[in-house]
């Protein structure tokens, strides 16, 4: 049975998801139809944060509210066009992410914590998204990979801000279920 605590931070982090989604603003850099966010930066910290079935489920919570119609996604968007459509397969990978991160988030380190960033909040976000990209916009798998090099750079820094801020906030012992 799932505590009250667990379910007020499960909303807590999908409000944040929707948040900063909606109110940050969308920098496009690529000709993919895919734009910088703070979208990944909250997948890693909710994993970080929160135990690994609750950072599934509030980025899952996040996609719902949106498929429903909820304009939660970039740019106000909403429905499930957007999850069908090039950027769906990123949206789809985050409750994933969040998971893996919370699961191997392991004692709290920053180097603990910016490697499984990495590799769950950036590499598998990727790969997930660009399958859905490439099919969608029917394009080569490698091509489009090869394409998000440009995304590269502001993730890892999300990747380090996620990971200071975890480890910062271990020492405050702020609500850490996981």
């Amino acid at each position: 049975m799932i505590k009250i605590k667990n379910m007020v931070m499960i909303s807590v982090f999908t409000a944040l998801m929707c948040i900063l989604t909606v109110f940050s603003p969308a920098i496009p850099i690529s000709l993919l139809k895919i734009a910088i966010t703070l979208q990944t930066l909250i997948v890693m910290i909710t994993g970080i944060m929160l135990r690994p079935i609750d950072a599934f489920f509030s980025m899952l919570l996040y996609i719902v509210l949106g498929a429903i119609g909820l304009p939660v996604f970039s740019n106000f968007q909403s429905g499930l066009s957007v999850i069908i459509g090039p950027n769906g397969g990123f949206i789809i990978a985050f409750p994933f992410a969040a998971f893996l991160i919370s699961l191997f988030k392991g004692n709290k380190s920053f180097w603990r914590l910016l490697t499984v960033n990495i590799i769950f909040g950036i590499v598998f976000v990727y790969i997930l998204g660009t399958l859905s990209l490439s099919v969608v916009l029917k394009l080569r798998y490698c091509s489009t990979l090869i394409s998000m090099t440009v995304f590269f750079i502001p993730d890892i820094l999300k990747a380090l801000l996620a990971a200071a801020t975890g480890y910062k906030l271990k020492q405050y012992k702020i609500y850490n279920a996981g």
